[in-house]
């Protein structure tokens, strides 16, 4: 299943501001890079205080629908993350939408390779869709839901993994 048509962009003022629409953008790739390069406090500036994760499409268990601190967040990426030699999360086609001048939506494309070595790797692929809001300190991430499509490679290489 993948994203549906995105809605118009607009905000509530007409059409949307670019200077917001790419700091949308800049906010999602930081999201990636702050994982790929183990950037933690990186990766933790791109959420609110407290996000809502919704990875119930990978972990095959439901969601908690409250919110969460983002320490706890960072805390769980990096307990996976951190044990292998390498990840590259792609994050591709965005479509971005604003409601207003402080509450945003985005759907992107993915793709999360993460290497143990040279020979054993497990890949994702699928798609977000998350919320932003507007702060003081820029666009955060106020919900992260990933809807993962395939997989491919060792799912059993995440276990080992989080053990080291």
């Amino acid at each position: 299943r993948s994203p549906g048509p995105a809605r118009p962009v607009r905000s509530s003022v007409g059409i949307m501001d670019s200077i917001a629409w790419h700091a949308v953008l800049d906010l999602s790739l930081r999201y990636a890079e702050g994982i790929d390069r183990r950037d933690w406090d990186g990766f933790a500036s791109c959420f609110l205080p407290e996000v809502r994760i919704d990875f119930s499409s990978f972990t095959h268990r439901p969601a908690t629908p409250e919110a969460i601190p983002v320490a706890a967040w960072v805390a769980a990426v990096r307990s996976t993350i951190d044990g292998f030699t390498a990840t590259q999360h792609s994050i591709t086609n965005q479509r971005i939408a604003f409601d207003g001048d402080a509450n945003g939506r985005y759907t992107a494309y993915i793709q999360a390779q993460h290497w143990a070595d040279r020979d054993r790797w497990y890949l994702i692929g699928g798609w977000y869709e998350n919320e932003v809001r507007r702060t003081d300190d820029g666009w955060k991430l106020a919900s992260v839901t990933l809807h993962q499509e395939w997989d491919t490679g060792d799912r059993g290489l995440l276990r080992e993994v989080n053990r080291r």
